[in-house]
């Protein structure tokens, strides 16, 4: 109760002089009994700056993505998470109905072409002698023509699969295998992840794994836009509750358009362990330069934002321009290092100022 009384009596005695000029004096021992605590102004440091969760990736300039090139399902994976493989190494096998289509084109395609290569070998035979014309022989070798290009076409398309000649030609003993496609390693590397399991679909064109050679992993986040004139390639930036730092690579130069942010990435400046997927915080520096003022110091008051300063005699209210720096704010001159700002018993102050207790 006698605590009170004090606070009531302080807030009566200095409410005038609070209000004229934004001063309001303090002794040792009201500071002591108010239970007013201060902390000083600092430099910024590599933790200043707001947070923003970044997803660690492979590095984009030695990753390979494994992408599905029809629509299937997966059957079996030939390969694990950490597993190194080789180039050309087979690492799962699917089986799609848009395969055996396309298998079952092929071998009409095949057919086709026995027949076409022997209807121009007649016809040339018959041409040669006198009994048909040029023009039936020109005939023949264009359809010929044709059934070869189809032939090639599919071939094509199904060595995507993993599919040659050789195995496609044994799907006429081998009806089992209809349907079945592999995928194989694009790169020699380290396979970093997998994103779905046997038994599940994947759509054409989908990334399913992930491979990395071993270099350096990457950051990728997406910040606000209002960053962007800060966060130049070549700029070093620091992660939250680590010692490992990054290096701005790239940035989105148009902002989307729901979110207003833009993607970056950046690469680790230091030998890490951290896995593809795994989620750190990346510290974006509020400004290039000013004082580091602790988040309790600040006061919020109406569409202002105040601190008490400590004084000879007192405390001074400063209203000032501060930018949000994750949990702190980021003064400009208005402040100085050393400069004591009250972090407990700022609310009994704001009363000094607001004239509570005038009625009592």
């Amino acid at each position: 109760m006698r605590v009170n009384q004090l606070v009531v009596s302080m807030l009566l005695l200095c409410n005038a002089l609070a209000q004229a000029q934004g001063f309001i004096p303090l002794s040792e021992e009201d500071i002591a009994r108010l239970g007013i605590v201060f902390a000083p102004v600092t430099n910024l440091d590599r933790q200043s700056g707001n947070r923003y969760p970044a997803t660690v990736i492979n590095s984009p300039e030695s990753a390979s993505d494994v992408v599905v090139p029809f629509q299937g399902t997966l059957e079996r994976w030939h390969a694990v998470p950490g597993e190194t493989v080789g180039i050309g190494q087979l690492l799962a096998t699917l089986r799609s109905q848009e395969v055996v289509d396309l298998q079952n084109r092929w071998l009409a395609a095949y057919s086709e072409i026995e027949l076409a290569e022997y209807m121009v070998e007649r016809n040339r035979q018959l041409y040669e002698k006198g009994i048909v014309a040029r023009q039936r022989l020109e005939e023949a070798e264009h359809d010929l023509s044709q059934v070869r290009t189809a032939l090639n076409s599919l071939t094509g398309i199904l060595a995507r699969g993993g599919h040659n000649d050789q195995s496609l030609a044994r799907l006429m003993d081998s009806p089992e295998d209809f349907g079945l496609f592999t995928l194989r390693a694009p790169i020699g590397g380290t396979l970093t992840a997998r994103s779905i399991n046997a038994g599940q679909t994947a759509e054409k064109y989908q990334v399913v794994a992930s491979l990395g050679s071993g270099a350096q992993p990457w950051l990728r986040a997406r910040v606000p836009a209002r960053y962007a004139d800060r966060l130049q390639p070549g700029r070093v930036l620091n992660l939250s509750s680590v010692s490992a730092s990054v290096t701005l690579r790239y940035r989105d130069f148009s902002v989307h358009e729901t979110t207003q942010t833009i993607e970056v990435l950046a690469e680790f400046n230091q030998p890490v362990d951290y896995l593809p997927g795994q989620v750190l915080n990346l510290i974006l520096p509020a400004s290039e330069a000013g004082m580091l003022v602790p988040g309790d110091a600040v006061v919020h008051s109406g569409d202002n934002t105040v601190v008490f300063v400590r004084t000879v005699d007192g405390v001074e209210a400063r209203v000032l321009d501060l930018e949000p720096a994750g949990s702190n704010y980021v003064a400009g001159p208005q402040l100085r290092v050393g400069d004591q700002l009250v972090i407990q018993g700022a609310s009994v102050l704001k009363g000094v100022q607001l004239g509570l207790g005038q009625d009592e």
